[in-house]
């Protein structure tokens, strides 16, 4: 779906469902597109927030999203456990890249702000307000680079709306999730060192309920992968200001992001719902365990 239409179907869901969810905007991309979230359960005070498609390319991310929500308002009755609380869901964070991969490139991976009259874009996942100073490689500071920083923390508008939601919940959010591509990872922080977070342990614990919850056959009903668990700096490589560092840093203490898939960027449409299915099952089963399940 493209950006419009995504927009125009949460808008439906919300006209048809209107004691089970609304759909609410965020904040702004460079180009003034809303970054519409989707709140399910209000009634809930613990929040499970679920980003996606903060890299633009990263479709599956988007797709996943859209199941989740999907399922929690039109199939609610299957998912006990997730009507205890709260959801807010972005299915498309990074609007503005999301459309350009729509409609020009593809891969295009960052946001599409203007640096100079050449150079479009920031990697929203460097963007991030902690740790952002410590440059890693020199293509974090490479305007070219698909992995640049920005000029400062939170100079992007999409990445600086989110971490305000996640500084202004941050005692209520039970579990924040980076929905992600591809990879088939389920990573903790640090992503900016190897040295392990002060709750490496319980992350670890959180990431592997969601891992064995893919596996599960009644939560998922056809075969799948198993999902690595680690630390986003074993697992990828080390890389500053990220959005789960962050999370992590404003003290939330459930903070993972979820690589979904082994296809690459780009997916067959029949395995959509399947995507779907893993993202729900193990993002419910690690908001139970982050929750003292």
């Amino acid at each position: 779906m493209s950006y419009e239409e995504t927009n125009q179907w949460l808008a439906a869901l919300e006209a048809k469902y209107p004691d089970k969810c609304k759909v609410q905007s965020i904040g702004n991309s460079y180009w003034g597109l809303d970054i519409n979230a989707i709140y399910i359960n209000t009634q809930q005070s613990k929040k499970i927030f679920v980003v996606a498609n903060l890299n633009a390319r990263e479709w599956a991310a988007m797709t996943s999203a859209i199941y989740i929500i999907h399922e929690l308002v039109r199939n609610s009755n299957g998912y006990p456990d997730a009507a205890n609380y709260q959801w807010i869901i972005i299915p498309i964070a990074n609007p503005d890249g999301y459309d350009y991969t729509t409609t020009t490139n593809r891969f295009w991976r960052k946001n599409r702000a203007p640096q100079t009259v050449i150079d479009f874009g920031t990697d929203l996942n460097r963007n991030f307000d902690y740790m952002w100073d410590l440059v890693i490689t020199d293509q974090d500071d490479d305007l070219q680079s698909e992995t640049y920083r920005g000029p400062t923390a939170f100079s992007e508008s999409e990445s600086k709306a989110i971490g305000q939601f996640l500084q202004q919940n941050a005692n209520s959010i039970v579990l924040y999730v980076d929905l992600q591509a591809f990879g088939e990872y389920l990573m903790t922080p640090w992503g900016y060192t190897r040295n392990p977070a002060p709750n490496a342990d319980f992350l670890t614990s959180v990431a592997q309920a969601g891992s064995k919850a893919i596996t599960d056959p009644t939560r998922v009903p056809r075969d799948a992968p198993f999902y690595l668990v680690g630390s986003a700096a074993e697992i990828m490589k080390e890389a500053s200001g990220s959005s789960i560092d962050y999370c992590l840093s404003v003290g939330v203490k459930a903070c993972i992001a979820m690589k979904l898939t082994s296809q690459g960027y780009e997916i067959y449409t029949s395995a959509i719902p399947l995507y779907g299915q893993q993202a729900l099952a193990a993002v419910q089963a690690m908001a139970v365990k982050a929750d003292g399940g």
